[in-house]
């Protein structure tokens, strides 16, 4: 179970990657389109687009192993989850709804940051999204700096260090 500021940091105005592997254990990675956390079940939901990203999404599968990073484009805050696919499959109409309002939300955030939309349209789409549910098996803080690469063992993201 992901600690409370890690899931309202994974569900926040972040940038995602995601990355599977195929049979050969070559990476596949792919821009994520919007992420929650089910504090029922503890499963990450992240959404892919299968049109943009399609050997990431064909390549994620049950019991495979998955790795996410979000990032915060103003300050590069940010943490990697990795875990293992418990369930995927194309997304539902609700599932469609929250990945366009994350893209929506994703292109307003990085515009006023000088990204234009013509950058971000080979990188996020809100098209053909597929749902990949994963439970989580370990968190790293990956904010730039000292800390980089720790692993935080109760699944909780470190403060700001300044």
């Amino acid at each position: 179970m992901l600690e409370s500021e890690v899931a309202q940091f994974i569900e926040g105005q972040v940038m995602i990657l995601v990355a599977t592997r195929d049979d050969t254990h070559r990476p596949m990675i792919g821009r994520g389109s919007g992420a929650r956390h089910d504090r029922g079940t503890g499963l990450v939901h992240v959404l892919v687009s299968r049109s943009q990203w399609p050997r990431a999404a064909a390549e994620a599968r049950p019991g495979r192993p998955v790795s996410t990073t979000f990032v915060q484009a103003d300050n590069y805050r940010s943490c990697q989850i990795k875990g293992i696919i418990a369930a995927c499959g194309p997304a539902d109409e609700a599932a469609t709804a929250w990945g366009q309002h994350y893209v929506r939300a994703q292109l307003a955030l990085m515009t006023s940051l000088g990204v234009t939309r013509l950058q971000l349209s080979s990188t996020l789409s809100d098209q053909d999204l597929f749902h990949i549910s994963f439970r989580p098996t370990d968190v790293f803080d990956q904010t730039p700096g000292p800390g980089a690469g720790r692993r935080l063992g109760d699944l909780s993201l470190a403060r700001d260090p300044a």
